[in-house]
């Protein structure tokens, strides 16, 4: 049961990955209400800038919507990926899990 072997990058979201994202998030919800706030004043000015930042806003959801999509997709590929070399090599999977689980209660001992 050989099956060939491809190399997939890394796709494991980083926590800076999940903090930029975040903050993303937080300008948008910030960008937005500002929006509304201003929404009163009746200024030409206020009224172009508000245009600039609802396109800027709905690009930008866009975008996030998009870096979502993809990561997901990323994450269940090398989920398939990883249960295809799992099968394929099962005593070197259990033992690189074993290997992993010394060094960790090694690691955690020390503390």
């Amino acid at each position: 049961m050989n099956t060939p072997t491809t190399s997939v990058p890394p796709v494991t979201p980083t926590p800076a990955d999940d903090r930029m994202s975040h903050h993303l998030r937080a300008l948008a919800e910030d960008a937005e209400a500002l929006f509304k706030a201003t929404a009163r004043a009746g200024d030409e000015k206020y009224d172009a800038t508000r245009e600039r930042l609802r396109d800027e806003l709905h690009h930008l959801r866009a975008r996030l919507g998009e870096l979502e999509t993809n990561a997901a997709a990323r994450v269940k590929t090398a989920a398939r990926h990883t249960d295809e070399a799992v099968h394929a090599h099962p005593y070197s999977a259990m033992g690189a899990a074993a290997l992993a689980g010394l060094l960790l209660g090694f690691l955690m001992a020390r503390r």
